[in-house]
């Protein structure tokens, strides 16, 4: 370390040096000291900021230590908790030392055989099984309660030697089940029908419309492509026959004049189509009754398609004032003549088709 006693020694001979080079000598003797001072004075301050930077990070791990500290403290709280809870189940446990009576005994065993018993003969299984001998060795402590037997279970912390453990043996037999045939019926092939005409085949033979599918066919719509259970075999009657159709994209409008524009609105919205522009027209009808509709009931529009509908007008006196004419209902289909969406289609057998979407 440098003196700083000497830089002031060379300050005091710059002071009282009389010649100029005396003054010079002292003068650089006291600029070599300082020199050296800021020299030391740098490094030191460097040595400062590492030491800041260190107690820094130092100071980051105690407190990331701090906090697994404390995480950890809470678990051992918490596993303390635990084990002072399982230590009073036990102590709970070892109070008591669990009885049966001969009666329960006998009585646990013959519902366990029922529940196997009826678990064996479950209706999925083609084989029927039976419990034919059930041998039991049961060791246990037996104690008398006034007249009754008592068989004693061991404690929840009592060491039970391995030749001490209950033996249970029983024997399962099986036969062949027979079939009920008396329940199954033949499943009509409605393969290449008309959806509508499947259905009413399938209720009729005395099964169930099951699932509906559609797929992309060459067919007309509403084919049906394939079913299962497949034509000719049998099944319960009751059952359901799920379906393939070849994709139906069209639909028959249904007849809703005479009805209120909410049972009108509804009924399309049933069949997979829309309702499309509403208007009034004077009438001898009750109001909102609906006197016509764009595409007449019959003809098949595609699925979505919105269908316009005119209802009675709630301006009755309009008529007289101006002198209009009442539409009749029952001509008034032929005077809308517009498809609002795209243009309808009759299908090849002149039916029904229904759909479900899946």
């Amino acid at each position: 370390m440098v003196d700083v006693k000497e830089l002031k020694q060379n300050i005091d001979r710059l002071n009282k040096a009389t010649t100029a080079a005396s003054k010079r000598k002292s003068y650089l003797l006291a600029e070599k000291s300082v020199e050296a001072i800021e020299s030391e004075f740098e490094v030191i301050n460097k040595e400062i900021v590492s030491k800041k930077d260190e107690l820094i990070k130092l100071r980051k791990e105690n407190l990331s230590l701090q906090q697994d500290y404390s995480i950890l403290e809470s678990r051992v709280k918490d596993i303390i908790n635990e084990k002072l809870e399982v230590e009073k189940k036990l102590e709970m446990l070892s109070r008591t030392r669990s009885e049966l009576s001969s009666t329960n005994l006998v009585k646990a065993f013959s519902d366990s055989l029922g529940e196997m018993e009826t678990s064996l003969k479950s209706s999925s299984s083609r084989v029927n099984y039976s419990i034919s001998s059930m041998n039991v060795k049961l060791k246990t402590n037996i104690a008398m309660d006034g007249n009754d037997l008592r068989f004693q279970l061991p404690k929840a912390d009592d060491l039970i030697p391995a030749d001490n453990l209950s033996e249970v043996e029983f024997t399962i037999s099986s036969s062949s089940k027979e079939p009920e045939l008396s329940s199954l019926e033949d499943v009509p092939d409605v393969v290449g029908f008309e959806l509508g005409n499947a259905l009413a085949a399938i209720k009729e033979a005395g099964f169930k419309q099951g699932e509906i599918v559609e797929k992309e066919s060459d067919l007309s719509q509403g084919t049906v492509l394939s079913q299962i259970p497949s034509g000719s075999s049998v099944a319960k009657s009751g059952d359901a026959v799920d379906l393939v159709v070849s994709k139906i994209t069209s639909i028959e409008v249904p007849d809703v004049v005479g009805n209120t524009l909410a049972t009108a609105k509804k009924s399309l919205g049933d069949v997979g189509l829309s309702l499309g522009k509403v208007t009034e027209e004077v009438n001898s009808l009750k109001a909102g009754t609906v006197i016509g509709q764009s595409v007449e009931a019959g003809i098949y529009a595609d699925i979505g398609a919105a269908i316009d509908l005119v209802v009675a007008s709630s301006k009755s006196e309009f008529a007289a004032v101006s002198g209009r004419k009442v539409v009749n209902p029952t001509t008034s289909k032929s005077a809308v003549a517009s498809i609002t969406g795209t243009a309808a289609r009759i299908s090849p057998t002149g039916k029904s088709l229904s759909r479900k979407k899946l």
